[in-house]
């Protein structure tokens, strides 16, 4: 991970953080998730299932790093209102719509 710089917390869930960051000498921006070791077997799950997926509905899933304490995936960044967000200010969404999504 040392050519990753992190910058803020996105978001924490029981046991994974999610930052916002960048690889040093790159401008783009990403999301880095850092998971607890003893979630290898899904953070394997995922990654065997995400890195030939390539679909604009999908984030991406770019590469993953192991360090002695954690799990390290880094995704695209998705910016924006989350669907939740989205479903609740857009209410009702069109049908045409909510194929878009």
């Amino acid at each position: 991970m040392e050519n990753f710089i992190l910058y803020e917390e996105l978001g924490a869930g029981a046991r994974s953080v999610v930052y916002k960051g960048r690889k040093k000498g790159n401008l783009n921006y990403v999301a880095i998730i850092c998971a607890e070791k003893a979630k290898r077997p899904e953070i394997t799950n995922h990654v065997r299932l995400s890195q030939d997926l390539d679909h604009p509905n999908i984030v991406c899933f770019y590469e993953w790093y192991e360090t002695s304490n954690h799990l390290w995936l880094v995704v695209e960044l998705c910016t924006g209102r989350s669907l939740f967000l989205a479903l609740l200010f857009s209410f009702p969404l069109l049908y045409i719509q909510l194929q878009k999504m």
